[in-house]
């Protein structure tokens, strides 16, 4: 870029700059003293010049916001891009939450959810307390676990409570495979001895992180899994693998009296014909025979 150029591009530039300063102090003004009707003709002006800045669309969504046409203003801030500038950034996110919140007093409740999650892309460390709550849930209906996983979690450490979202984030851990998570929240779902989905849950997630640690020859860490299964002792329909595959491990470990009473136990759990109590005759008369 030649010299004369350069200094071409840098005022049009600046102007651009002040322009823009200048339209952003005059739509504040405006809107401030409630001369909206003012605002929004300054805005089409802009408009009709070529300005479709993020600036201006949030100064429109913001007009209609106050008239309370909810719909428009809805529509204008799911258009709006992500500014590049901070403040602007932050002046966008403000004004969704705003918004989010009034379409949420309204019933709009999709309209508010999206708002907020249209905020949390713009700025991931903007504080949405109880808001992350809804959009946990609105995920999960989705069907996009990872994510709503992401906002329960949200919600706790901005000063949530556990209790409030304990079913649907455990059941957003399940449905993730995530087990040792979900152990990791064992004392506080022990709490919720009532709910017998949550239940299950956790004792899936002994039997399944279990049979995880098996398969990478992980035996002894496999062994504390199944004893804290056993003693949890739901869903009872695993019961007899488990003793089975605790049997298993006992078995080489060298220690062949605790395994026979697995395999026992097994035949006291499973149906006569199933495989599990089929194999445990089969160790049992081995074991017994040497």
């Amino acid at each position: 870029m030649t010299g004369k150029f350069k200094n071409l591009f840098l005022f049009l530039l600046f102007n651009s700059l002040l322009f823009a300063k200048d339209i952003s102090s005059k739509l504040e003004e405006l809107i401030s003293k409630g001369k909206l009707d003012q605002a929004e003709n300054l805005i089409y002006q802009a408009q009709a010049e070529g300005n479709f800045s993020p600036t201006i669309q949030i100064y429109l969504a913001k007009i209609y916001f106050l008239r309370k046409n909810m719909k428009p203003a809805y529509e204008t801030l799911m258009g709006i891009e992500t500014p590049d500038d901070s403040k602007t950034r932050i002046k966008l996110v403000q004004l969704l939450i705003e918004f989010g919140d009034s379409a949420f007093s309204l019933k709009y409740k999709g309209m508010a959810i999206n708002s907020y999650y249209k905020a949390y892309k713009i700025s991931p460390d903007f504080p949405l307390s109880g808001r992350s709550k809804l959009i946990a849930q609105k995920l999960m209906e989705e069907d996009n676990y990872l994510e709503a996983k992401k906002f329960f979690e949200k919600y706790v450490s901005e000063g949530g409570n556990f209790e409030e979202i304990a079913q649907g984030y455990i059941k957003c851990l399940y449905l993730l495979s995530q087990w040792e998570e979900i152990i990791k929240n064992s004392s506080k779902i022990a709490k919720y001895r009532e709910d017998a989905e949550l239940q299950f849950i956790l004792g899936e997630a002994y039997f399944n992180l279990a049979k995880d640690y098996l398969e990478k020859e992980m035996y002894e860490n496999a062994l504390e899994l199944l004893n804290d299964f056993i003693k949890w002792g739901i869903p009872k329909i695993y019961l007899d693998d488990a003793y089975f595959l605790k049997g298993q491990i006992l078995e080489d470990f060298g220690n062949t009296k605790e395994a026979l009473e697995c395999y026992y136990k097994v035949l006291t759990l499973a149906p006569p014909r199933s495989i599990y109590a089929k194999k445990a005759r089969e160790r049992i008369r081995e074991l017994e025979n040497r």
